[in-house]
């Protein structure tokens, strides 16, 4: 059905927010003294996490918060964090239909790359930006044109975005593109009801049927 599948991959291939939570206190504790509930990490989301914690704080202090960030993230993402039950058959199932695959997300590169790694999962992607790889993040659709100019891809009906946030939605709407949300990931879905992707899926059933894959062969 579609010949471009971009995938958005916190709350939407993975289920990340847990470690998030303890990777930015561990990060932010130090000099806060103090840890952050999970609205308020929350609320910090939009730049890469790389960005937010170098922009909190000044430059040294920035730079040893991001690498206690990574640090946690490395280390506890075996017990944290696992795809959500049915994607590894929807992605091979998507990657067997011959689409062009992709992750545009804004995490920071460092950590989207181990987490796909770690899942096994990022051989089925033809091109994955991250955060750090554009100027503006998503609503602002400039990855998603990126990611069409390299692939001499028409940003048309015949690609959509698949996404938990009302900014995967908007992004797509701003390039043209089908829109997918998926109810699975972000505890709050009200921004992203109003942001009215062209479908909802409640279960990784329903986005297969919504991209026109089969994942019983």
């Amino acid at each position: 059905m579609y010949s471009t599948i971009i995938f958005d991959l916190d709350g939407t291939l993975a289920d990340t927010l847990p470690l998030i939570y303890q990777a930015f206190n561990a990060a932010l504790e130090p000099e806060l003294q103090r840890t952050m509930e999970p609205d308020e990490i929350r609320s910090m989301f939009g730049p890469p996490d790389n960005h937010i914690l170098r922009d909190l704080f000044p430059a040294d202090a920035g730079a040893a918060a991001f690498a206690r960030y990574v640090a946690t993230y490395e280390e506890h993402h075996d017990t944290h964090v696992a795809l959500f039950d049915g994607l590894a058959r929807l992605l091979a199932a998507a990657k067997s239909s011959g689409a062009t695959l992709a992750v545009v997300t804004g995490k920071s590169r460092v950590t989207a790359l181990y987490t796909l790694r770690a899942l096994g999962v990022d051989h089925y992607f033809d091109r994955i930006y991250a955060g750090d790889d554009v100027a503006k993040q998503k609503p602002d659709p400039e990855a998603l044109f990126a990611l069409f100019r390299e692939f001499g891809i028409a940003p048309d009906r015949s690609a959509v975005i698949v996404g938990d946030s009302a900014a995967d939605a908007l992004a797509g709407k701003a390039a043209g593109i089908a829109t997918v949300g998926v109810l699975w990931g972000s505890p709050d879905h009200a921004d992203l009801l109003a942001a009215e992707p062209d479908i909802l899926c409640g279960t990784v059933e329903d986005l297969a049927e919504a991209l026109g894959l089969d994942l019983t062969s």
